[in-house]
């Protein structure tokens, strides 16, 4: 009996897993987040794990990709702020990442729906 119904719990579990996100991805997803909790709070501060919550990520990879966008000047973990080149990135890859969609909907004929992966 014990094994039927972990054989049902397993088949409600295959749900379809999200495409892994590159490290570009993440690090805008975590601009983001972070920008998102900034502009929302009373405090202007953003707290790491609303972060977290936000960027649907474990807190060590978090906290990684943190000293990572410390390391590189785009934010201040101290108190945790985006810093203007951070500010940079997310308006780049906001064009970049527009522009890549565009160029697949007008060249290779792909529905704006398929290429967003709705």
């Amino acid at each position: 009996m014990g094994r039927f119904i972990y054989k049902e719990m397993i088949g409600l579990c295959n749900l379809p897993s999200k495409p892994r996100r590159n490290k570009l991805e993440l690090y805008n997803d975590i601009l983001k987040a972070i920008g998102y909790e900034i502009t929302n709070d009373d405090d202007s501060v953003a707290i790491p794990t609303r972060v977290q919550l936000r960027c649907n990520l474990a807190y060590d990879k978090l906290t990684r990709y943190l000293e990572e966008l410390e390391n590189r000047k785009m934010i201040l973990q101290s108190p945790l702020l985006i810093t203007e080149k951070g500010r940079d990135f997310l308006q780049d890859y906001d064009r970049i990442s527009s522009f890549v969609l565009e160029m697949g909907v007008k060249y290779l004929d792909t529905p704006l729906d398929e290429m967003k992966g709705v």
